[in-house]
């Protein structure tokens, strides 16, 4: 069984992860991502004063592709003003997704967690799965999937945020 299939058993028990995922105003989880060029661990702590985006994607979601030309063009646009976004990868092959990668490249940093404990950390629904935190390492906002449409929300949460 892939992680594919296991995250969208695992759909089923949301309500069991729900007690384990990141809250609305309470601190960014941490967990064991590790960054694709080395095999430093993600430490949140590092992008405290900062507004951030954690995005939960995999190679096998549409949705997930169409949202990273438009993330990496935010990322790009806001970074200057205090602005990051992280996107933790969870296929179970990182290999597949350093692939995926070489055609679809990102400014942004990508993270690894092909054992999932990061999704279940967050308590993630959907793919994509967007955290906005804010400069005090809060989550404030969690947005499922992607659409087009969705540019502009996503826009206005970030900047909301940056004027706090």
């Amino acid at each position: 069984m892939t992680l594919k299939h296991i995250f969208f058993l695992g759909l089923s028990f949301a309500a069991t992860i729900a007690s384990q995922a990141a809250e609305l105003g309470e601190p960014v989880p941490q967990c064991p991502a590790q960054l694709a060029e080395s095999e430093t661990t993600l430490d949140f702590s590092r992008y405290k004063g900062k507004v951030l985006l954690v995005d939960f994607w995999a190679t096998w979601c549409g949705p997930c592709q169409k949202s990273m030309p438009f993330l990496n063009q935010l990322r790009n646009e806001l970074q200057a003003d205090g602005f990051e976004i992280i996107a933790i990868n969870v296929d179970e092959n990182s290999d597949e997704a350093r692939r995926f990668l070489q055609t679809r490249s990102v400014d942004y940093p990508i993270l690894f967690d092909p054992q999932g404990k990061c999704p279940s950390a967050f308590g993630v629904q959907a793919m994509p799965s967007s955290f906005f935190v804010d400069k005090t390492g809060k989550v404030r906002k969690i947005h499922l999937g992607f659409r087009e449409t969705d540019q502009s929300e996503i826009r206005d949460q970030v900047a909301k945020l940056l004027a706090e």
